[in-house]
Order: C-alpha cells, then sequence, then structure tokens
C-alpha cells in the first residue's frame, strides 16, 4: 500500500498485558482508499522487531510502500520518495 508521512510518533513502553517491552514507530499515513472520498488517514504501528531501522528516521512528506502479512500486521516497509 502506497502512503505518504504526515507524521511519525516514537513508541517505547512495555505492555501490561505481556509485561514485554514494546518498541517502534507509529507512522501516521495518508493514502487513497476506494471507499473514502479524498484521503484515508491512519496510524500504522512499525516495530523494532522488524529490523527496519530506517523508519526512525523517515520525515513528513516521505512516501512509503507498507507490505502487511497475512494477519494484517505490517511485515515491510519501503521508501519510495523522500
Amino acid at each position: 500500500m502506497k502512503a505518504v508521512v504526515v507524521g511519525i510518533q516514537e513508541v517505547d513502553y512495555t505492555s501490561r498485558k505481556t509485561g514485554q517491552p514494546v518498541k517502534g514507530v507509529t507512522l501516521y499515513c495518508n493514502y487513497k482508499d476506494a471507499q473514502v472520498k479524498g484521503d484515508a488517514a491512519d496510524g500504522i504501528f512499525v516495530s523494532d522487531n522488524l529490523g527496519i531501522d530506517f523508519v526512525h528516521s523517515l520525515q513528513p512528506g516521505d512516501v512509503i510502500d507498507i507490505q502487511y502479512n497475512n494477519r494484517g500486521y505490517v511485515a515491510d516497509v519501503n521508501i519510495i520518495t523522500n
């Protein structure tokens, strides 16, 4: 899914449910959706466990391609333009 980054939030906390650390980045993005008039917007969490280090250096305006696995979680992120 092609999306434009409009905001970035660093995430670093310990889950109350599992007691495990949660680290990563929430990318706030706009993207085209056939069922939405205009652009759709979403917050997309990218875990540090994926090993995609460049997500921490993304800037608003960067265009990315997000790949999801069969469970609907982010599997990969690629930069289209920055």
